[in-house]
Formats: structure tokens, C-alpha cells, sequence
């Protein structure tokens, strides 16, 4: 699929962007989406040290609009002058914008409820977190990226271990593997996910 903003395709799996979420770069120099991902993955490891810092506070509440907001701000916040905020815009993906906040709480409280009933083991604790969180889509961009570093900090938080996000090198195979597993989470069946994030 083409990218009205770049001189290169989509991935598979890419949200396009809009005129107005376009406009947001903070970056002259970016002109394909190679030159977005490098410019952004440096960014996101600033994001991923910030949130191990905070998975070490006691008073940090991982499961939460706050601290998912923030975490998206200081993963994009050098790239996107709206990173942290909810998108405005209407997605072929993801839940409409005005339901956002509401079906990101009761995703957190039922995490929280996950929690503290040990209705799921925790590993599928994260992987249900992860996937919510894609499947709403909150962000303008980045909410695949985002919802994995979340359920990692979730893992965390809690005595796990991060995942390792299918074998690695991470290339355009392993993401059509990620992408059918989340694909098949969709329809209710996360095994898929489940073993994904874990080989």
C-alpha cells in the first residue's frame, strides 16, 4: 500500500497516517519510512529505559491510562509532536476515537482483576494486555510497539519475564507470523500469540 507522506510502501500491518498526524513530525530530514523506523527506534529505546525506571517504583501503576500515555510520549516524543495522545481520526483498525478512554479502563480494570484473582496465568495476563491494546488502537501510531513494551513492563512488574516477540532476526517473516497470530486473537483463539511471543 502506498504512503501519501513517503517515497516507499507500507509494511503489512502499517497504519497510514493522516494530513494532520502527517504534520505532527518533528523531523525534516525523514522522507521514507526506513528513515521514520531508524529516527523512531532510537527513540523507543529512550522509552523502554525510561519504563524499566518506573516498573521499579512502587507507586507507578503499570495497568493504566497513565502510565500507557506516558510511556507512548517518552517511545515517540522526539519523532511525533503528538506522541502520548489519544488519535482523533477514524481507523480501519482499532475502536472508534470517542471510545477510547472508556474501553482502555475497563481493559485495566479487568487487568487488574487478572491480577489480583489469578484468572490467567501470567504470561497469558500480558498477552490478553498486549493484544487489547492493539486491537483498541489508541495511539495515531505506534500501538503495536507500545502494547508490547506494555505487557514486557506488565511481565516485569510482576516477576516475569519479558518476551522475546517471536525468533529473532526480527524480519518481514517473523512480523506475517505476528501479524496471523494477532489476526487469529482477533477471532478469540490466542495460542497462537502465546507461542509466539515466547519462541
Amino acid at each position: 500500500m502506498a504512503d501519501p507522506y513517503f517515497r516507499d510502501a507500507l509494511d503489512e500491518g502499517q497504519t497510514p497516517l493522516d494530513p494532520d498526524e502527517a504534520r505532527g513530525l518533528k523531523l525534516g530530514w525523514v522522507a521514507t519510512r526506513t528513515d521514520l523506523n531508524d529516527a523512531e527506534g532510537e527513540n523507543i529505546l529512550h522509552g523502554m529505559r525510561w519504563a524499566r525506571a518506573q516498573i521499579r517504583r512502587k507507586d507507578v501503576v503499570v495497568n493504566s491510562e497513565a502510565f500507557l500515555r506516558q510511556l507512548h510520549e517518552r517511545m515517540f516524543n522526539q519523532v511525533w509532536d503528538w506522541a502520548g495522545t489519544f488519535r482523533q481520526t477514524e481507523r480501519n483498525i482499532g475502536v472508534a476515537p470517542y471510545q477510547i478512554a472508556t474501553q482502555l479502563r475497563q481493559l485495566f480494570d479487568n487487568a487488574h482483576a487478572w491480577q489480583e484473582f489469578g484468572t490467567y496465568p501470567l504470561d497469558e495476563q500480558a498477552v490478553r494486555l498486549h493484544h487489547q491494546l492493539t486491537f483498541i488502537h489508541p495511539f495515531p501510531n505506534g500501538n503495536g510497539r507500545c502494547s508490547r513494551v506494555m505487557a514486557d513492563m506488565f511481565l516485569l512488574r510482576h516477576g516475569g519475564e519479558q518476551f522475546s516477540w517471536g525468533p529473532a532476526p526480527h524480519g518481514p517473516m517473523v512480523r506475517q507470523e505476528y501479524l496471523a497470530a494477532i489476526r487469529k486473537a482477533d477471532c478469540g483463539d490466542i495460542a497462537s500469540l502465546l507461542a509466539f511471543v515466547r519462541s
